[in-house]
């Protein structure tokens, strides 16, 4: 009996730390025509990516408007690197293209 409340408690407590990875997610915006692809959500570094027909620097303006300006940005290898603080997390949104296409990667950080 005593086994089984501490391992209640403990997927109890598991539940909660993954359930609120996946709630910061529905915090980040996506774009009206986002195309869901991959969601990994169950750890950390958690990721969501989706393809979307808007330009790279639509996307950008997008993610500035509804987020603020970005605490760092760089540029690797033709993608685009944002980073912004969402809930205390370290939020990372990578915009790339592919033919006419934009991939748009979210990672959630702790």
């Amino acid at each position: 009996m005593r086994l089984r409340c501490v391992l209640g408690l403990a997927l109890g407590i598991s539940s909660i730390s993954f359930s609120s990875v996946a709630n910061d997610f529905f915090q980040i915006p996506l774009a009206a025509d986002a195309r869901e692809f991959a969601r990994l959500d169950s750890k950390m570094p958690a990721v969501l990516s989706y393809f979307s027909q808007q330009t790279e620097q639509e996307l950008r303006d997008f993610y500035i408007q509804r987020l603020g300006e970005p605490t760092s940005e760089q540029s690797q290898y033709g993608r685009q690197n944002l980073y912004f603080q969402v809930n205390g997390r370290q939020v990372r949104i990578l915009l790339s293209s592919r033919d006419d296409w934009r991939q748009v990667d979210i990672m959630l950080q702790n």
